[in-house]
């Protein structure tokens, strides 16, 4: 699990808060926050239930993001980050509905798990390869490979998801592939892909590890605004707002910390473990090369955040 924290803004309250939803519509759960730019959010960082109460239906935006894959030691490629659901316009009315958030996966090569809200999934992020041993994963975002023709890259998954929903110009999903080998040989791990796009193949070696793919910038989910502690520069987001990086792959050269992929995702190692080949927490980030360290590479834990217009 990567760097994670949680911050009150604008008297976000914790735990199941009641709060009026549009007059005739409440809501509960979740942590709460009215950071005053007209929306109340609902940010979910482990499972749990959306309750709304009250007559009627409105709709309500939703970013819906799935855990990101692990990466492992060895040669191994990075991991994808995991996969992006954007709905402007979900339809909410009196009933329950169970949020489940999918943890980062594992070290040693294993997938994130899925995200679920209303009938949506994000799909964890694929696995990276590893030299010789092991396949990259496809996912909501691909893992990299490692070497060429015998083992490609992971493919990403997300954008056939969620046939109901599709085509609607509310909504939007997002995942790419990991990046592809160059060579046979160890050099030749690359990036997993990200939300925001696939990630490059691998560099030629020896040289540094290869970056994972960027992540997805999200207007109006900025981390300070949604209860994320300010992850710069762990998240390498300018913005403030980009989930889903896929994570680095392995390289012989260092890695400078510039080379977090945009948006969460661990960066790639060397001959030296780094808690920076975590992926981060909240956003979804695969996880990077840690060469001897079988403990890190992990992925980053998924999140769902629900806003709409905040009662007067």
């Amino acid at each position: 699990m990567g760097f994670l924290g949680l911050t009150g803004f604008g008297g976000g309250a914790t735990g199941l808060a009641q709060a009026g939803v549009a007059g005739a519509i409440a809501a509960t759960g979740g942590t709460q926050y009215t950071p005053g730019n007209g929306y109340l959010y609902h940010t979910f960082l482990s499972s749990g239930s959306f309750v709304v109460t009250g007559a009627g239906s409105i709709n309500v935006e939703v970013l819906l993001l799935a855990g990101g894959g692990g990466s492992g030691n060895g040669y191994n490629a990075g991991a994808g980050g995991g996969g992006l659901v954007h709905h402007q316009a979900f339809s909410i009315s009196a009933q329950t509905y169970p949020v489940t958030i999918g943890a980062g996966g594992a070290p040693q090569n294993n997938p994130g798990g899925d995200s679920i809200f209303g009938g949506m999934t994000a799909k964890g992020g694929g696995g990276g390869a590893k030299y010789s041993t092991t396949m990259a994963g496809d996912g909501g975002s691909g893992g990299g490979a490692e070497g060429t023709e015998t083992n490609p890259a992971g493919t990403g998954i997300q954008p056939t998801q969620n046939s109901p929903f599709t085509p609607n110009p509310s909504f939007s999903q997002y995942g790419y592939p990991g990046g592809a080998g160059s060579t046979a040989g160890a050099y030749s791990a690359a990036g997993g892909g990200g939300a925001g796009g696939a990630a490059s193949a691998a560099g030629p070696g020896p040289g540094p590890g290869s970056k994972g793919g960027p992540g997805r910038s999200m207007s109006g989910f900025e981390y300070p605004i949604v209860g994320l502690s300010p992850f710069s520069p762990y998240a390498g987001s300018p913005t403030n707002n980009h989930y889903a990086a896929g994570g680095g792959g392995w390289g012989y050269g260092a890695q400078s910390p510039s080379s977090r992929p945009t948006g969460g995702g661990g960066k790639g190692g060397r001959y030296i473990s780094s808690p920076d080949s975590d992926g981060l927490d909240g956003l979804g980030g695969g996880g990077g090369n840690s060469y001897y360290d079988t403990t890190t590479g992990v992925g980053g834990d998924g999140i769902c955040i629900i806003r709409y217009t905040a009662p007067a």
